[in-house]
C-alpha cells in the first residue's frame, strides 16, 4: 500500500516539476525542442458586428411625357391618268352618236313619254281592279304572272286597265310590273337602229353632196312648175312645193317649225329628193332626224327616212 501511494507521490512530483520548473530551465538552455506545448486558449469568437439593415425607398416611378406620335405618312392620291384625247374623225367619217341611259332619258322614271303607252305589261303581284257602276262595284283579279295594259303614269305607280279601252283602272306600283325592263330593252335595240339610221344617213348625204358638185345654184323665188323639173326653191330656202305637202297633211311627224336645215334638190332614177333635217320627238327624247321627199312631175310621192328608207308617217 506504502508502495502505491510513494508511486502516485512521485508522479504528482513529476508532473508538476514538467510543468512548472522545467520549462524555465529550457527556457534558459534555450530548449525549443523540449518546451512542454502550452495549451493556447482559444480567443471567444468577437460577436459580429450586426449589419445596418438600410431601407432604401423604392424609387418614384419617373412619369415621361408622351413622346409624339408618328403617324404613317398617308399616300398620296395617285393622279388621274389623263384621260386620252378624242380621236377626231378623218374628213367625212362618220361618228356614232353618244346615247345616255335610259334612266336619264326617262329621269329617273319619272316621266315616261306619253308615246309609251299604252303598253302590256307582266304583273308581279296578285291584283285588283275594281270600278263602281251605279250602286253596285264591279271587279276583276288578276294574278301575279298575268297581263295587263299600262295606260298611264301617276308618279311612281302606273294606271292599268284590264284592256286598252276598259273603262276599269287600277294603279300599281311600277316596280310591281315588267315595265322598266320592257323599256331597257327596247332603249337598247332604238340605239342601234337609231345608230344605222344616222349612218345611213350621212352616206347617202356624202353621195348627194358629191352630185352635186356640180349642180347649177338654186334660183330664188322660183314655183313649182308642172313636168318633172327641179323643184323650185323660195328666198328663205324654204320649198312651197314640201310645204304644201306638209300642210295638207301627208306627212305628220314632220312639220315646217321643226325642219332645221334644207337640202339641194337631187336627181336619182328620175326622181327629184330633197333632204330635210329635223326635230323629231321620240319615246326617249328629242333628236335630229334627217328625210327626205321624193318628188316626179312636180308631186311630192312620198317622204322617207334617209338611209333606211321606211315611210315617214
Amino acid at each position: 500500500m506504502k508502495g502505491i501511494l510513494v508511486l502516485i507521490l512521485a508522479a504528482a512530483v513529476g508532473y508538476v516539476s514538467y510543468q512548472y520548473v522545467y520549462p524555465i530551465i529550457a527556457d534558459s538552455m534555450k530548449f525549443e525542442k523540449h518546451k512542454p506545448k502550452v495549451q493556447e486558449v482559444a480567443e471567444a469568437p468577437k460577436p459580429e458586428k450586426k449589419k445596418k439593415v438600410v431601407v432604401v425607398a423604392p424609387p418614384k416611378p419617373v412619369m415621361e411625357e408622351p413622346k409624339p406620335v408618328m403617324e404613317a405618312p398617308k399616300p398620296e392620291p395617285m393622279a388621274e391618268a389623263p384621260k386620252p384625247e378624242p380621236v377626231k374623225p378623218k374628213d367625212g367619217e362618220f361618228v356614232a352618236p353618244e346615247f345616255p341611259p335610259i334612266e336619264v332619258a326617262v329621269q329617273n322614271w319619272t316621266a315616261i313619254p306619253k308615246s309609251a303607252f299604252p303598253r302590256p305589261v307582266t304583273l308581279k303581284r296578285d291584283l285588283e281592279l275594281q270600278m263602281k257602276i251605279g250602286n253596285s262595284t264591279a271587279g276583276t283579279k288578276v294574278k301575279a304572272g298575268g297581263t295587263i295594259v299600262a295606260v298611264g303614269q301617276d308618279g311612281t305607280e302606273l294606271v292599268v286597265s284590264p284592256t286598252e279601252t276598259s273603262p276599269m283602272k287600277g294603279k300599281v306600283s311600277m316596280d310591281d310590273t315588267n315595265l322598266k325592263e320592257l323599256l331597257t330593252d327596247v332603249y337598247e335595240r332604238w340605239k342601234v337602229a337609231r345608230t344605222e339610221t344616222l349612218r345611213r344617213a350621212h352616206e347617202f348625204k356624202l353621195a348627194a353632196a358629191e352630185r352635186a358638185k356640180n349642180a347649177p345654184p338654186p334660183t330664188s323665188g322660183a314655183v313649182a312648175s308642172a313636168g318633172n323639173t327641179k323643184p323650185a326653191r323660195d328666198a328663205d330656202g324654204t320649198y312651197p312645193l314640201l310645204l304644201a305637202s306638209m300642210k295638207s297633211g301627208q306627212v305628220t311627224e314632220i312639220k315646217p317649225e321643226t325642219i332645221k336645215e334644207w337640202g339641194e334638190p337631187q336627181m336619182t332614177d328620175g326622181v327629184w329628193t330633197v333632204i330635210v333635217k329635223y326635230e323629231t320627238q321620240t319615246m326617249f327624247g328629242k333628236f335630229d332626224t334627217e328625210a327626205q321627199a321624193q318628188i316626179k312631175n312636180g308631186k311630192v310621192e312620198k317622204w322617207i327616212y334617209t338611209g333606211s328608207g321606211e315611210e315617214v308617217p
